[in-house]
């Protein structure tokens, strides 16, 4: 007589499966589907993005494909059961970027927005985050977490802006997203200890990954639709949400952060060019990297797009990998692969400035 506990047991695990696959489906679907109907859709003069000077397009093309990715985020935080604040967190900053997508809204309106939701998102988790990030394992006082604290808002709110600002070319935004949260959500499931929360999110990360590969088609090599605030702002928010939690040490903070180490690399050497030169920070412009390689040397935008990826690959799972060998190590190699960034920046920065010259 066949074992009836044994075959309820592998029913059940191959309906979770079943499950599993289907939500990995609907959100790839969903993703696609976001931005399937902004390009169809029969907008307006003001709700598309007119190229400028300060663009990387040619032609007027539709903002706010990456609802798609809102939609994928919040199937997929509620069939998880991803608790409530992590998930409106997301929506509500996501949200607020759809509407700025199209409408007008002050710089100071969206940082008070996200604020607010890194608040709503980090607050509920302090006994959590306390624990993982305590300084008393350092040799300091366990209060002195407090001090830390801020530099913990600092960067959810900076990654969902960085995120936004290395969203310029075709495709830039979607790879990387696919890459980071694929890389992340595989390396939490195969770490042991981890509970049901970081399996939770860990999934969901996978789940944001399949709706940036939906979205894709749709925006690379020719955007059809681009990302616009709704995605772009939701995934750095996201991401750096995901960092926060899943980590359980600073080294794991640092490792999982790095999974995005293009964007930061560049957004941060842009950032002291441009300070160096006395420009407003607030001020648009299209001085990354990136941009600079698409625009000024006139790379196709897949080709950049691609060479970000690539490196972005390579040290994310270099990271991962060596991640065993200590926290000292992890640090030499980020730091060695920032000043590499940082040359080949300054290299190509140079050759533009010897041809305007």
């Amino acid at each position: 007589m066949p074992d009836l506990t044994l075959l309820f047991n592998q029913l059940l695990e191959g309906v979770t499966r079943f499950r599993g696959v289907l939500l990995f489906a609907a959100c790839a679907g969903l993703g696609a589907a976001g931005a399937w109907l902004i390009a169809g859709m029969p907008f307006r003069e003001h709700l598309l993005d007119a190229p400028n000077e300060r663009s990387s397009h040619t032609e007027p093309t539709p903002r706010g494909g990456g609802v798609g990715i809102l939609a994928a985020f919040i199937v997929a935080g509620l069939t998880l059961r991803i608790p409530t604040t992590f998930l409106f967190a997301g929506i509500l900053v996501s949200a607020v970027s759809f509407y700025g997508d199209y409408f007008r809204l002050s710089v100071r309106f969206r940082l008070g927005v996200q604020l607010f939701s890194a608040l709503l998102l980090l607050l509920p988790m302090l006994p959590r985050l306390s624990a993982h990030y305590s300084l008393s394992t350092y040799g300091f006082a366990p209060c002195l977490f407090f001090l830390i604290l801020p530099l913990i808002f600092l960067f959810v709110i900076g990654t969902a802006n960085f995120y936004n600002f290395m969203d310029g070319i075709n495709g830039i935004a979607g790879v990387s997203g696919a890459i980071a949260f694929g890389l992340m959500g595989v390396n939490v499931l195969q770490r042991s200890g981890a509970d049901d929360l970081q399996t939770g999110l860990a999934l969901l990360s996978i789940c944001i990954a399949l709706a940036c590969l939906g979205y894709l088609p749709f925006n690379l090599p020719r955007a059809r639709v681009f990302m616009g605030d709704v995605g772009s702002i939701l995934l750095g928010f996201v991401f750096a949400a995901l960092v926060v939690t899943l980590a359980r040490n600073y080294q794991e903070m640092a490792s999982l952060a790095a999974l995005l180490f293009p964007f930061y690399a560049d957004e941060l050497t842009t950032m002291a060019v441009r300070l160096r030169n006395r420009e407003n920070l607030a001020q648009p412009h299209r001085r990354h990297l990136y941009q600079i390689l698409a625009n000024e040397f006139g790379l196709a935008h897949w080709k950049v797009t691609l060479i970000y990826g690539a490196a972005q690959l390579a040290v994310g799972a270099v990271v991962l990998i060596a991640y065993p060998l200590g926290a000292l190590q992890i640090l030499i190699f980020l730091t060695a692969c920032f000043i590499a960034f940082a040359l080949v920046s300054l290299l190509v920065r140079g050759q533009i400035r010897e041809k305007r010259s």
